[in-house]
């Protein structure tokens, strides 16, 4: 499939603790761009449509160097086998915790074998 996407994805290791629609979830990080998170979840639990509704992620990654905290709201969900990709759009993020993005991606198309 062709890449749309202005901000390519790159893959990242790490949990992501998301609020949303008052439900707390722990989750798994699956990729990660300037414009938002990738987390895999086992089942519909979000619903099957995306709700445009507002929360709060915080990840956790150690290839990020930081902590990062936004506003997310769910842009897409797609099937892959059992499981959910739940695409997660940047709200609202600080500068600084952008930068942490940027960087890791620089890092990772330094050394293709990590993305």
């Amino acid at each position: 499939m062709k890449e749309r996407r202005r901000s390519p994805r790159v893959f990242l290791q790490g949990h992501v603790s998301l609020s949303l629609g008052g439900m707390h979830l722990e989750l798994p990080a699956a990729d990660i761009s300037v414009s938002g998170i990738g987390v895999l979840i086992d089942a519909a639990v979000l619903g099957a449509k995306p709700s445009g509704e507002v929360g709060v992620c915080r990840i956790d990654s150690p290839d990020l160097g930081g902590r990062v905290e936004a506003y997310v709201s769910i842009m897409r969900i797609r099937r892959v086998g059992e499981r959910r990709l739940v695409g997660l759009r940047f709200e609202s993020i600080s500068d600084d915790e952008l930068e942490l993005i940027r960087e890791y991606k620089r890092k990772c198309r330094e050394t293709p074998a990590a993305s």
